[in-house]
């Protein structure tokens, strides 16, 4: 029984590094699909390992040990395909998986910003609200900030502003480009 576990988690430990190995080349772009059924077999063995029973001291822990860093490395690759997904992480030209640099240019035009702030004042006017130009700084200054805000929340998309009127209220709308 001793040896049928140790064989166990010997197989365990080859799934487990030949599924590190097999995520490495997904995202150093050698391996075109992220590899989900290795994934899904070897996390359904650890789940069967951990119903059974560990007699020994020693191979427990180890079963332990190796169930930690699965669930480690499952962690480290979801995130980093989310990063993916979102955007904040990119392949470059060798298709390697890089993080995209914190430089980034402006979340909105200038231009768009002060014409939003203008369309925003004068549907005030139209809705009857106080609308007074010595306003459009103090406008132009809080749709930077969410401009910025909304940004950082999209992974560095462009955002454009559209104002409207809806129920005789005026209304401004954020758009990821």
């Amino acid at each position: 029984m001793a040896d049928e576990s140790k064989e166990m988690l010997d197989r365990l430990e080859l799934d487990l590094v030949a599924l590190k190995h097999e995520y490495d080349l997904f995202f150093n772009g050698k391996r075109r699909a992220e590899p989900m059924k290795e994934r899904k077999d070897l996390e359904t063995k650890l789940l069967v390992g951990s119903r059974r029973t560990i007699v020994g001291n020693a191979d427990q822990l180890r079963f332990n040990n190796l169930s930690g860093r699965y669930w480690t490395y499952a962690n480290l690759w979801t995130r980093t395909v989310r990063d993916l997904e979102e955007g904040r992480m990119r392949r470059d030209s060798g298709g390697n998986v890089r993080r995209v640099s914190g430089e980034r240019g402006e979340p909105v035009d200038r231009e768009q910003i002060d014409r939003a702030a203008e369309a925003l004042l004068e549907a005030r006017r139209s809705c009857g609200l106080a609308g007074d130009p010595s306003d459009i700084p103090s406008l132009r200054e809080m749709l930077c900030a969410r401009a910025l805000e909304i940004s950082a929340s999209a992974g560095g998309k462009k955002v454009e502003f559209v104002v409207s009127v809806e129920g005789g209220k005026p209304k401004v709308k954020a758009v990821l480009r």
